[in-house]
Parts: structure tokens; sequence; C-alpha cells
């Protein structure tokens, strides 16, 4: 599959000349060298053929990047993950220059925040809240439900047996007021339940332990159990693919049964792990629908985009070229995000490209640069884009 380019939304047109008045102004007026190594990065994505129009503003001599926060923060809330261990270092200065809002990458996650049945480690996730507070963030939580990281102890009772539905009901319920009471007023909103639906199941849900020993309810249950010790808190369903019609008709399904049932769902996560070639900005837009006609709020809850294809570590396209298809498709689907009004935020996977999960693991090339900054901490043409986006 090529890159959607139909989906960008303007035509690219710039030549290496206008570059080389920013190169030279460097040379006459002190820019700093992050700026001068910009003007050179946009000038090589001249030379691959692939660049800016005329009209997009450059950075000039004397400017820094502009905050995100700053830019949007009338509109969306703009946020990004992070671990407790980046607080202190350079990811911890950019998240409090750029963002506005924080998720704990994995903080939150029921086995980190509650590995024993009696022991909770609130350490790296009061961390993160309190960075938060102290630069004025938001919170988003991060997860109270995740079948992929619900601990061992939960399916086990005392006597080493298999839990019955009525003790793993329990477990849940403590397990919600413990934590969700704990951040109470500091979490503004809360992904209840993540990645559950399975498009595969006649009943649209995933077929794994929550389902096995407590059936559907699970999910109402966890609601009802995070609105009862937060009732001021968002509550969120969160999934990924949800641009992909069997999955968006299942989430929907879903969801209207739980708003029937009078469950406090008040807003759908949509994760958008997604790629510079795919999926096209109208599957998106098709989905953000969906759920604003259920008169539900949408969130971006964990943007970034691959520099490649699914499993397909060998593309046809140039990094510099990826890199400026990376930009442009920022920049499409910021547009897009502004026009859905019951969209309230936007949230990367992570702050810089030195710190993603599409780099871990042995399967994958080790190099992806799915963010707005680079390993350095740099914006990249992915950040102008997204930037200018907000003037359109």
């Amino acid at each position: 599959m090529g890159p959607d380019l139909s989906v960008l939304g303007f035509s690219v047109k710039h030549s290496c000349s206008a570059m080389s008045g920013i190169t030279s102004m460097k040379k006459s007026s002190g820019m700093t060298s992050r700026l001068h190594r910009v003007a050179v990065f946009f000038c090589a994505l001249c030379i691959g053929q692939t660049s800016y129009a005329v009209d997009k503003p450059q950075p000039s001599q004397a400017a820094a990047p502009v905050s995100l926060a700053d830019a949007f923060g009338g509109r969306l809330k703009i946020g990004a993950a992070i671990e407790a261990s980046q607080l202190s270092g350079a990811h911890g200065v950019l998240l409090a220059q750029q963002f506005n809002s924080v998720v704990a990458e994995n903080a939150m996650k029921p086995a980190d925040i509650h590995p024993g049945e009696n022991t909770y480690n609130f350490g790296p996730a009061d961390a993160i809240v309190d960075f938060a507070q102290h630069h004025h963030m938001a919170v988003r939580g991060h997860t109270l439900l995740w079948h992929k990281r619900t601990p061992d102890w939960f399916w086990i009772d005392k006597d080493g047996q298999p839990a019955s539905r009525e003790l793993v009901l329990e477990r849940l319920r403590q397990h919600i007021n413990t934590v969700v009471g704990r951040y109470k007023g500091k979490v503004y909103a809360w992904d209840v339940v993540n990645e559950v639906i399975d498009a595969s199941q006649p009943n649209c849900l995933r077929n794994d332990k929550w389902m096995q020993v407590v059936g559907p309810g699970y999910i109402a249950a966890a609601f009802r159990d995070a609105h009862a010790a937060d009732p001021s808190a968002r509550l969120f369903i969160n999934d990924y693919s949800t641009h992909e019609p069997a999955k968006r008709d299942c989430l929907v399904r879903v969801v209207k049964g739980l708003l029937d049932d009078g469950v406090p769902v008040q807003g759908v996560g949509h994760q958008m792990h997604i790629s510079i070639y795919w999926p096209s900005i109208a599957s998106i837009d098709q989905s953000l629908k969906a759920f604003a006609q259920l008169g539900l709020e949408n969130q971006i809850t964990e943007l970034d985009l691959s520099l490649y294809q699914h499993k397909d570590y060998w593309p046809a396209l140039s990094l510099q070229q990826r890199l400026a298809l990376q930009g442009q498709r920022y920049g499409a689907l910021m547009r897009l995000f502004l026009a859905h009004r019951e969209l309230t935020a936007v949230t990367w996977w992570g702050v810089a490209d030195d710190h993603t999960w599409l780099n871990v693991g042995n399967d994958v090339p080790g190099d992806d640069q799915p963010l707005l900054f680079d390993r350095s901490q740099r914006p990249k043409p992915a950040y102008w884009e997204t930037l200018h986006s907000r003037s359109q």
C-alpha cells in the first residue's frame, strides 16, 4: 500500500533556495545551532522531492519552538505519556514546556500499581501526578482494567483455587475504589476499561479471563465502581483500530448497550497507533462521527505515527520523504480533530523518539520515529505541521 496522499489537504511545493536564506541568516545574526539544523533538515526534504508549501511559516532566527499547549490550550488538552523515571530528565523538561496534560505510560496499569492483593505501588504514579500538579497540567488515568496487565493474584483465591466471579468483582471494586479514590480531584479522566472489543466474537467482546470468569457484566461494574469512587471524573472506554468498520460497529454496539443500561460512560478513547501510510482520514472521521452522534466525548489517547507499514520494514520511500509525509499526516489529523467539537484532548504515546514502544522487541528494527520530537528532543517536521494546523 502506498502513501494516502489524497488525505493531506494541501499541495507541497518549495525549493532549497528559501532554506539557503535561513542558513545565511545564521551566519550574519547568530541563529542557534538547533534552528540551523532544522533549516538544513527542511532543505534535505526538498532534495528528497517531498517538501513544504511556500507560505508555510518556518522557524525564524530568534524563535524557540512554540508551546503546543499554548497553541491549542484554548481548544484541546495536549498530552503525552511518560514514565516516572523520565520526569527529572530531558523528557520532563520537554513535557513541561510543550504539553498541558499527562498520562502514565505504565505506572497506573493494574499489575504495576497493585502487584499484590494487599500491596500497592503508588510511588511512580504519585510522582507523575505531583509533577503534573506542579506544572498545572491535567492528568488522564490509564487504565483501571486491562486483560494484559491484570495481576495473576486476581484469579486465585486464598486456598489456591480459581477465584469465584463474586470474589473477582469484589477485588475489582476494591482496586478501583483505592486507586481512583487516591487520585480523586487530581485525575480528571480515566480509561476505565482498555481493549475489550473483539469484532470476531458474536457479542463483540474479547474472550479473555474477564469474560470467562465474570461475564460481560464486568464492564458495567468497572464503570459504576469508578463513578462511585469519583463522581466528577470523566470515564472512557479505550481501544485501538477504532477506524476499522467492524471494530467501530462493535464498539458502537457495546457502548449503546451500556448507555441503555444507565452505565456512566462519558467518552470513547481512540488509541490511534497508526502509520504514515494508513488509515485514511475519512475512516477516522467516520468513527469520530459515530460516537459524537451518541452524545459522547471523543479523545485521542495514544497517538503515534509509525514510519513503517505494519510488519514491513523495507520502505520504498527514503527516511527524509517519510518524515515529511509524517508531518503532513499529522497536520491533516490535527485539522480533522479540530473540526470535531466533541473531541477534547489529543495525547501522544511518548514525548520524543528516543522513548517509544514501537522500538521495543526483537521483531522490530528499533529505528522508528513516530512522535513530534526527535531523539535529541528537537522539533521535527511533524511538530511544525501540527503547530501550523491550528491556524488553518
